[in-house]
């Protein structure tokens, strides 16, 4: 897929993550001259499943990049009944069957496959930013000159911290805990959320028939265990069936425990210079509503059509840059508050945690659910 312009750009990309890559295979189809830097030695996925929901499709879609990573995947829904539990089994809030509309796959084979389209990657290539937000990338000692940087380099962004747009992190006040089951799992047609106090735990069945699975609780920040799925199975082990069963079935060298963060305060701006922030970088947010790489691929998708714009005859980088803020930082900002909220609600305890069922009722008008 050619730019509309036919107006090639050269473009740096620091960090190939799901944005970084995803961004680089949609502008090498569109015929822009693209350079990716990564400072990991090899490339590597970070977690261990995702629901690519449907925002995140229809922007891959627009991508041109839909088949090469979903596949047929993205025409095999299934059909679940969505549940809300407590830890003893019985139900909250129930939602008919229907199509999930998301695709459950695991973060190392949307990585994979988001690796074909992008081309090649500078590895072990410890990459940064100009802080006057010029397009230049310091890498190995040289830079490199383009028309546009993207900073793609996660919730700790080097980049976000060198343009003077880093608000710090702020620790949700829980640690999560995920995995997928090594061998395919039935869960009878059921995703579920089990919310108790101040921990909850979640099912969710993939295409290929296994159980991807999360679990959070309230903790101390900055804990390391030996064993991540003996240290889950301590805290919820005794919750209902099948939630033990799903986590012996992993590979305990697959779970993977980690302090959920995410930015202090929104940033003013995505972008400085010519130098744009996507994905985590730009919005760092809790997992409680799964769309932390689904608003990265939106984001892609957002700022590959600004530059589509970028010609002889059209809006210039600064414009395009400007096009891209104005089309994603209040949308993906309200997302990220949005999952913050849900997350405070779904590890509610005490007097909060009684105010969370009476709020179960409203809930379930919003759904279509049942509260039980």
């Amino acid at each position: 897929m050619k730019p509309s312009t036919g107006v090639p750009l050269r473009v740096g990309i620091v960090g190939a993550g799901i944005a970084g890559l995803a961004l680089a295979g949609a502008l090498r189809r569109r015929g822009h001259d693209v350079t990716v830097f990564e400072k990991a030695p090899r490339l590597m996925a970070v977690g261990a499943g995702i629901s690519v929901a449907k925002n995140a499709v229809r922007a891959l879609d627009e991508l041109g990049l839909v088949e090469d990573v979903l596949g047929d995947a993205v025409h095999h829904e299934i059909d679940v009944t969505a549940v809300l539990l407590r830890p003893d089994g019985s139900s909250a809030l129930r939602v008919p069957p229907r199509r999930m509309g998301v695709v459950p796959m695991t973060r190392a084979a949307l990585h994979a496959a988001l690796a074909g389209p992008a081309g090649e990657v500078r590895l072990g290539v410890a990459a940064s930013v100009d802080a006057s937000g010029a397009p230049v990338v310091t890498a190995g000692g040289q830079r490199h000159e383009f028309d546009v940087v993207v900073a793609a380099d996660g919730v700790r962004s080097p980049s976000r911290a060198a343009l003077g747009l880093d608000p710090g992190l702020r620790y949700a006040g829980w640690t999560t805990w995920r995995g997928v089951t090594t061998e395919p799992f039935d869960l009878r047609g059921r995703m579920s959320e089990t919310w108790g106090g101040g921990a909850m735990v979640g099912l969710v069945p993939m295409v290929d028939g296994r159980t991807y699975w999360f679990a959070a609780q309230h903790a101390p920040p900055n804990v390391t265990v030996e064993d991540a799925r003996a240290d889950v199975l301590g805290r919820f082990g005794t919750w209902h069936a099948p939630i033990r069963h799903v986590i012996e079935a992993t590979d305990p060298r697959g779970v993977i425990r980690t302090d959920a963060y995410d930015l202090a305060h929104r940033l003013p701006t995505y972008v400085r210079g010519r130098v744009a922030l996507v994905g985590d970088a730009a919005h760092a947010m809790t997992p409680n509503l799964g769309q932390g790489a689904n608003q990265a691929i939106v984001d892609v998708a957002a700022l590959v059509r600004a530059l589509d714009r970028v010609g002889d005859r059209g809006p210039g980088v600064d414009a395009a840059l400007a096009a891209y803020d104005a089309r994603r930082r209040r949308p993906s900002q309200r997302v990220a508050a949005n999952s913050r909220r849900l997350g405070q609600v779904a590890l509610a305890e005490g007097i909060a945690g009684t105010a969370r069922e009476r709020m179960l009722g409203a809930f379930a008008v919003i759904t279509g659910g049942v509260r039980r």
